[in-house]
């Protein structure tokens, strides 16, 4: 598919009418497990992902999955494959596109008349309306969700796209939204070292650190001094930032537990590196990472200490231990979801074999959709680390022929 240039009403119109004429002459359906946990026979990939996957372009990927939606007869089937069509499009800088078949597949989702589905659904899609710079839309939908927790991560996620593109003020009216002042502050100070230094030029520190010093706990106290750390840095104040570290320093002695400690400095880690710091402040909280976490024995912490420090290691740091961290880890989903966050940048190829090698291991669950689930997700990850290769293979694994015209889409932005 070449970059779509037609009106945007044109495009949904004529997918909405191929859409609706798929319906009228489907036959009944079938159920997505066959006999054994494979995918049934209407469920298999269909001869549009088969023929793209012989030799993948970005034209018959969007192709693929456009025609896999016109002749999925299942709502909630054709709104998974528009949401990756969408991303696709705001990937490829297509975001008026991507809106309207945003819109699209809300749709789709809402003829299935479950509201749990449309909810579902609404959690996935206004993230990505904010990430293609319609944050409107996106709070609008948040309005339907009925569940507080889920709201409140919906929204922290549509701040989270708009800071990363440095739209504060609209990141600031979503976490508004939230029901708890002081979450949505600390949330708030946690996404801002991902926003470009020049959005944070016009941030009040003081007015930050006001707000920080209101918390007595220690534990919050550090980590809000080493965010204002970290903020400071970013517009330019390496002073202030040496103040925030040396105070958060000598407030580590008032953390009692193990646990707590090996967290914060965790934290530390974390933050500095999503922040773009100077790499000797990065290696040197590394170190004080690794320090307090080798007496971790815990397994639940372990895992949170492997998803903080893991992402760090794997870009330049240590490869070696990012893909060892993955066996605290005992469920394959769970190693999948670890596995697929790490980014390499010295050795892809070390990291590509891993994940080759849990997919092997996938084939052990029980059930197509728990299978496909944990493919997708390991397709995130070679996605993210524009691995071709990978991404083709692990497209290829998928059993499902909705799952693979998601992965398709997914892929078309890395297409030629």
């Amino acid at each position: 598919m070449k970059k779509i240039t037609t009106n945007k009403y044109v495009f949904r119109t004529a997918l909405t009418c191929q859409i609706a004429l798929a319906a009228m002459i489907s036959v009944a359906a079938h159920g997505q497990n066959g006999e054994n946990g494979q995918a049934a026979p209407s469920h298999r990939p269909n001869e549009y992902t088969l023929a793209c996957l012989e030799a993948p372009t970005r034209d018959c990927a969007f192709s693929a999955a456009l025609q896999t939606v016109i002749a999925e007869e299942f709502g909630v089937e054709r709104s998974k494959i528009l949401v990756a069509v969408a991303r696709a499009l705001i990937a490829t800088d297509q975001s008026g596109q991507a809106v309207d078949t945003l819109m699209l597949a809300l749709e789709e989702a809402r003829s299935v008349n479950l509201s749990l589905v449309t909810q579902e659904k609404i959690t996935e899609i206004a993230p990505i309306l904010a990430r293609a710079n319609d944050t409107a839309s996106a709070l609008a939908l948040t309005q339907e969700l009925q569940i507080a927790t889920v709201k409140q991560r919906t929204l922290i996620e549509i701040a989270r796209e708009n800071i990363i593109a440095g739209r504060i003020a609209d990141a600031n009216v979503a976490l508004a939204q939230m029901e708890s002042p002081t979450r949505a502050f600390w949330q708030r100070l946690r996404l801002l070292p991902l926003a470009p230094v020049s959005a944070l030029q016009a941030i009040d520190i003081q007015a930050l650190e006001a707000e920080v010093r209101a918390f007595t706990q220690p534990e919050r106290l550090y980590r809000g001094l080493v965010l204002l750390a970290v903020i400071a840095d970013k517009q330019g104040q390496p002073a202030d930032r040496y103040t925030y570290l040396a105070e958060a320093d000598e407030l580590f002695s008032k953390l009692i537990s193990l646990n707590t400690r090996a967290l914060a400095t965790a934290h530390r880690l974390r933050s500095m590196y999503d922040g773009g710091l100077d790499p000797a402040l990065i290696m040197e909280s590394y170190q004080l990472a690794l320090l307090h976490s080798s007496r971790i024995r815990g397994l639940e912490t372990l895992e949170s200490i492997a998803t903080l420090i893991g992402v760090v290691e794997a870009d330049g740091v240590n490869l070696e231990a990012a893909v060892k961290r993955m066996d605290v880890f005992s469920e394959v989903a769970d190693k999948a979801r670890y596995l697929s966050s790490l980014r390499a940048t010295a050795d892809k190829y070390s990291l590509s074999a891993e994940v080759r090698t849990l997919l092997t291991q996938v084939v052990e669950l029980e059930g197509v959709y728990e299978r496909d689930l944990v493919r997708l997700q390991l397709l995130e990850g070679a996605l993210a680390n524009d691995d071709i290769g990978l991404v083709k293979q692990v497209i290829t694994a998928i059993e499902d022929d909705d799952n693979q015209a998601k992965g398709l889409a997914l892929a078309a932005p890395l297409l030629q």
